[in-house]
């Protein structure tokens, strides 16, 4: 199985809800290496000069023939291969599958954000460490540092719930960004104590802070503990996604419901509505330069 995104679930950012697609309908073949994770809803900034690691980890789960672009055909092979491998052939999803889909990687990321957040090597997070290092997200969101992270953009709340699902489960922005970070649906869906539509700094802190007490121990967080509290996260993340892609609310996801936020991602893509993502297109993608807001 390759290796895709690091984070997220679901959690970077294709919308969570969009354009439906006869995806049942596509090839019957299999992608020539099965994938594992449609998680490419964590966008990715992109180094002046080179491919964005968006770029590359799309090409990577979609371009099944390793031509350098991503045909629809590819694309819908590939989503519904990973489909039919969560329900074991079956031909809906139910919510604990969506969420094991993001939680298969989550050992090993969390274990390298582990180690990345752990400065001092002490083998254990401290609350400075931690909130030090859920702060950057904030940041990363919070563009015009101001210390308030707006809600009221509709594109800015699906764009990142999707990856909320990966989000659970996938890293960004050069490594600063964990397994379970969370993105802007997420803070908005928590950490807006006041529902005034907006994140205050004050509100994230005194929300992660919660978040550190309740899940560590003598002041800090082991390893288990940390991936408890990143697998946690990731689960609240796929519910809340799970709901916005189910959209007759039967509880269950039928391989178009699941597939109508990535072909959204594929049809803002594909700028030249050829069918083909070519690598000049993820290049110019505006998802290829901002930071993830799921």
């Amino acid at each position: 199985m390759k290796r895709t995104m690091s984070y997220a679930l679901l959690l970077g950012a294709a919308v969570a809800v969009g354009t439906g697609v006869a995806v049942a309908k596509r090839s019957g073949s299999t992608p020539s290496e099965p994938q594992a994770s449609s998680n490419f809803n964590t966008a990715y900034s992109a180094p002046s000069g080179r491919r964005s690691r968006f770029a590359d980890h799309f090409l990577a789960e979609f371009d099944t023939n390793h031509d350098g672009k991503v045909t629809h055909d590819e694309f819908n092979r590939t989503l519904a291969h990973e489909f039919a491998t969560a329900t074991k052939g079956g031909g809906t999803m139910s919510p604990d599958q969506f969420a094991s889909l993001h939680l298969k990687d989550l050992p090993a990321q969390a274990a390298e954000e582990f180690h990345r957040i752990d400065w001092n090597g002490d083998g254990k997070i401290g609350a400075d460490e931690y909130l030090a290092a859920e702060r950057e997200q904030f940041e990363a969101l919070d563009r015009d540092g101001t210390g308030v992270i707006s809600c009221g953009s509709s594109r800015g709340r699906a764009a990142s719930d999707s990856s909320d699902t990966s989000s659970s489960s996938h890293g960004s922005r050069s490594g600063s960004r964990g397994a379970g970070a969370r993105g802007r649906s997420s803070m908005c869906f928590s950490d807006d104590l006041n529902k005034d539509g907006q994140v205050t700094r004050a509100e994230f802190d005194r929300i992660t802070q919660q978040q550190f007490a309740a899940a560590a121990k003598g002041g800090s967080l082991g390893a288990e503990q940390f991936y408890q509290l990143r697998a946690s996260q990731s689960r609240a993340i796929s519910a809340r996604v799970f709901q916005r892609l189910d959209k007759d609310n039967d509880g269950k996801l039928t391989l178009q419901e699941f597939a109508a936020s990535q072909e959204r991602l594929f049809s803002r893509l594909d700028k030249n509505n050829d069918g083909v993502v070519a690598a000049d297109e993820l290049a110019s993608s505006r998802r290829s330069r901002v930071a993830s807001s799921n």
